[in-house]
């Protein structure tokens, strides 16, 4: 008897009624001093600069053409929201959830990602070089048409994951098991891992190919 492939689907940012905000900075530095939620704004062309605190969570915000700026909190979370066009590049996140967002033709290059949660998240369209995932448990996220190139993914947990489309030249798997994971319509070459990571991992027959020095054989015609 054949056993069907679990089939499972990201749940969408749900979002309510919102108004036009101005003010970024000022807004979150106002709700974390206030220890309230950021809920229903729409922000454009707006910049989060240097901000610190205990804790925020931001609910229902939709977000075009922002830029982000580092933050030291202590916990933030981001939930049903949608970044568009939006610059990321270079931020630290650390203990940062993520849940139920889309993040549409936005800029992270070098983003560190640390210690934190993805889940129900899509990725479309994204500038991705050099990013950096640590410690971090992806659960429901879905990369499409991505440029990934030389990512580092570490001790990461994927328990619901898809990569369709994406460019992961020269990516780097350390502790982090693809096993299940389907990568057939990626770009994967030069990748650096462990057999014992690679093993269970979907590929065509040319990848494998490309892949052939991680198992210490040539092929000759």
């Amino acid at each position: 008897m054949k056993v069907l492939a679990e089939k499972w689907k990201i749940n969408p940012p749900v979002l309510q009624e919102m108004e036009d905000a101005y003010g970024l900075t000022m807004l979150v530095e106002d709700a974390i001093s206030d220890g309230e939620d950021l809920r229903s704004k729409h922000f454009v062309d707006e910049q989060l600069d240097f901000v610190d605190g205990q804790a925020l969570d931001i609910v229902g915000c939709v977000f075009e053409r922002c830029t982000f700026g580092e933050m030291d909190l202590k916990r933030i979370s981001f939930v049903d929201c949608v970044f568009e066009k939006c610059e990321w590049s270079n931020v630290r996140l650390a203990s940062v959830t993520f849940q139920r967002v889309k993040f549409v033709n936005c800029r992270m290059t070098g983003l560190e990602f640390l210690r934190g949660v993805l889940m129900n998240a899509a990725f479309e369209g994204c500038m991705m070089d050099y990013i950096s995932l640590s410690e971090t448990r992806l659960d429901r996220a879905v990369f499409s048409h991505c440029r990934m190139r030389e990512s580092l993914w570490s001790e990461v947990r994927m328990p619901k994951i898809r990569f369709e489309s994406c460019d992961t030249t020269k990516a780097q798997w350390m502790r982090t098991p693809l096993t299940g994971i389907d990568l057939s319509s990626c770009i994967i070459e030069g990748w650096t891992i462990s057999l014992f990571d690679l093993r269970g991992v979907k590929l065509t027959s040319a990848q494998v190919i490309s892949l052939s020095g991680l198992l210490g054989v040539e092929i000759v015609d």
